[in-house]
């Protein structure tokens, strides 16, 4: 082999071992990064997962008289938290003139990458890409035969803060109500009203809690279409020895 076609060989070999290391290198980032993105949206919306439960645990002290106000730290991240309208919850039975209602907004937090956080009427629920699931239960006792309601309704709508920033939400107690008891109660109707997403998790939370406390299964509860926004999740037909509802309005601010 002459000279010059060993230096041919030589330059093409080069090239072909230059262009495989460039390629796997260009793979493995490329891979690789989106791999720690998702790692990274997965981790952060864990994160507010968990400040989602410390508030909810923070407005339970509130209710309970064990504290004046409470401010929970959310780490946004790119993220967005907002107070959404409100929405109306009743809950009646035969013999009560007027049903127990609050009509709290919920606080929202949307990753932006299809998962959402949501603290609503005391319960936490986690969205994703449009599967909920309750990871919190609100503040409700449904057991031997009873049914105690403690609403805690935050108020303070239309609210909304976004970016990389790390925000406050702050909860103030307001006012502390008992709305009615009813011994026995019978004929208990529960109207809900929420997201579409979520409806169907508190249609499955109250069927259980209902069946465990009377003893009975059946089909208690059904959901509703109201606009696109909005379902109704009603529950009707079951009769409890006590009945019990009571409202906490908490004020939220988110600085």
């Amino acid at each position: 082999m002459s000279s010059d076609e060993r230096a041919v060989s030589e330059v093409v070999g080069f090239v072909l071992v230059f262009t495989l290391v460039i390629g796997t290198v260009t793979i493995v980032y490329a891979g690789g990064f989106g791999g720690l993105d998702a790692t990274r949206d997965a981790e952060r919306v864990n994160n507010a997962e968990r400040a989602f439960d410390v508030m909810a645990n923070n407005f339970e002290q509130l209710a309970s008289g064990d504290a004046p106000n409470r401010a929970t730290e959310i780490k946004l991240s790119e993220a967005s938290l907002s107070t959404t309208s409100n929405r109306l919850t009743t809950i009646n039975a035969s013999g009560i003139d007027t049903a127990a209602g609050a009509n709290p907004v919920a606080i929202r937090y949307d990753s932006g990458t299809g998962s959402q956080i949501v603290y609503e009427l005391g319960a936490v629920i986690r969205v994703d890409d449009g599967n909920a699931v309750m990871i919190r239960e609100p503040d409700f006792l449904f057991a031997d035969n009873r049914t105690v309601v403690r609403y805690i309704s935050a108020r303070g709508s239309g609210q909304g803060v976004g970016g990389s920033t790390t925000t406050l939400v702050r909860g103030e107690k307001q006012s502390s109500r008992l709305l009615t008891t009813q011994s026995p109660a019978t004929n208990v109707t529960i109207r809900m009203r929420t997201n579409p997403e979520r409806a169907p998790v508190w249609e499955s939370y109250f069927e259980r809690e209902i069946e465990a406390t009377t003893g009975t299964s059946s089909d208690y509860c059904e959901t509703t279409n109201v606009d696109a926004t909005t379902d109704r999740v009603v529950c009707y037909g079951f009769t409890v020895d006590s009945l019990a509802v009571s409202r906490v309005r908490i004020d939220v601010e988110l600085t």
